[in-house]
């Protein structure tokens, strides 16, 4: 009997030990499934930055190859989704900073073309009447730059002046220059230009001719996004317009610039800026005689590559939207793009960096300057603001490139820093300083100038004749 309550007893904590081994079990599956869920290891995000808490659901995966009527081989139905666009674009390789163009059906499939701004492409002429899809396709170019490049290796100007699409750029960290006024268009070119001529000198000083050259991690790859040539010539003529095309897509590849140029038709503009263009991304033009503008080779010689003229693709107007002619050198493809819908951008973009809040720049700005001027008053700061500024000492010692900068370089970048001390030195004011860098007397250099000046103790003003930093 003694020996049947032992067993009944070993029986029922054997029973209760698994019993407890099966619950601990499932709990820890469950959360293992949570983590799961909350990671979105279903469909991870393309990058790297924010994790957004709402994500839209993939619908399917699979790509379908059948190419859409009359468009060569352009895809019928290019995947809807973003990240199934990125997930490809990261199979190719994102190191020589590749882009999408558009899918196209071959014997493997539904294909991504692919292009690469380094040992590749130089500039890229889009075109195509209203609704072909000029923005979608920039867009798509740019989001997935910005998801597979940190805002240290990749940044954008984008000139719009046809309104507010682009305005969620404005506040991320990639976006260099946003530029939605047609007022503001002059400016932009303006600023476009000093950039070109800034880098010149950083490559002079470091001794290499070529952007692709350069070890210094301060200059940024510069994608400049035109989104209508006609406004540029509204805002500043035609021959300024041309001359300037002509200076900068000249140059601009050798400083580590490029330019994705869109309009509905190259045909009216001067021929001799487009010899620097090296892709050509041409929607539906309604006549033949606009495709050799728009793509560099006749209608011809398309037909004898066995593509579909922008001539010919299917109109906009009959749901034909995102087609393209894509032409480089002696090859050339249809492709069609991912449509990039309203829910899917707003996901995107919110992976994106956020560039520092104003309120925090000022209050840097603020406490460099008033570091200054203790520094000048003969009182040594116990502290600092980690991120914005240097020590005391360091900033009493800064007359050469080597020593230690005297402001963070998120407030100004370190070869600025380097040129404005250096001017500095032999300067007589602030405003040569500025003139000699920036080649300009007020805006965002001269504030540039100013910080750095103070918090160097350098050109100091009197109290009787303190200089005011114009607007940017």
């Amino acid at each position: 009997m003694n020996e049947l309550v032992v067993i009944g007893v070993l029986f029922l904590a054997m029973g209760l030990w698994g019993g407890l081994a099966i619950w601990k079990m499932r709990r820890e599956l469950q959360s293992l499934r949570v983590l799961v869920a909350n990671a979105g290891l279903q469909s991870t995000p393309p990058l790297h930055i924010n994790k957004p808490t709402e994500q839209p659901v993939i619908q399917t995966s699979i790509l379908d190859p059948t190419p859409l009527s009359g468009a060569g081989s352009a895809l019928a139905n290019p995947p809807r989704e973003a990240r199934i666009l990125l997930d490809e674009l990261q199979g190719k390789g994102t190191d020589a900073y590749r882009f999408p163009l558009g899918w196209y059906s071959s014997f493997k499939g539904a294909t991504l073309q692919t292009a690469q701004f380094v040992r590749d492409v130089n500039h890229i002429l889009l075109t195509g009447q209203s609704d072909s899809g000029k923005d979608n396709a920039a867009l798509g170019m740019l989001l997935s730059l910005a998801l597979t490049k940190t805002p240290q290796q990749c940044q954008f100007a984008i000139v719009d002046g046809k309104g507010l699409d682009w305005l969620a750029w404005e506040k991320k960290e990639h976006t260099w220059l946003l530029a939605t006024d047609p007022e503001h268009i002059e400016q932009a070119m303006m600023k476009l230009t000093a950039e070109r001529q800034r880098r010149r000198a950083i490559l002079a000083d470091a001794g290499v001719t070529k952007w692709d050259k350069y070890t210094g991690k301060d200059l940024p790859l510069l994608v400049v996004f035109i989104s209508e040539l006609l406004l540029l010539e509204n805002a500043v003529g035609k021959s300024q317009l041309t001359g300037w095309l002509n200076a900068e897509l000249t140059a601009a590849r050798a400083f580590g610039i490029r330019y994705i140029i869109a309009t509905q038709t190259a045909s009216n503009f001067s021929t001799q800026w487009r010899s620097q263009i090296s892709l050509f991304m041409a929607g539906f033009q309604p006549i033949p005689s606009q495709d050799a503008p728009n793509v560099g080779l006749t209608t011809n010689e398309l037909d004898a590559l066995h593509v579909v003229a922008p001539s010919s693709l299917p109109s906009p107007n009959n749901q034909a939207g995102g087609v393209f002619c894509v032409v480089q050198g002696n090859q050339a493809l249809n492709v069609r793009t991912t449509l990039i819908d309203d829910r899917d951008l707003d996901y995107l973009m919110e992976c994106l960096p956020n560039r520092v809040a104003l309120a925090q720049k000022s209050q840097d700005e603020l406490l460099t300057s008033m570091l200054a001027i203790a520094h000048q008053n003969g009182v040594k700061a116990l502290s600092t603001h980690p991120e914005a500024l240097q020590t005391a000492t360091q900033q009493s010692s800064v007359t050469h490139p080597s020593e230690a900068l005297p402001v963070a370089t998120h407030l100004v970048p370190a070869d600025e820093q380097r040129r404005i001390l250096a001017v500095a030195a032999r300067a007589t004011s602030r405003r040569a300083v500025c003139r000699e860098v920036y080649n300009a007397v007020g805006g965002t250099g001269y504030n540039n100038v100013r910080l750095v000046c103070d918090a160097a103790g350098l050109l100091m003003p009197t109290p009787t004749a303190m200089p005011t930093a114009s607007a940017a």
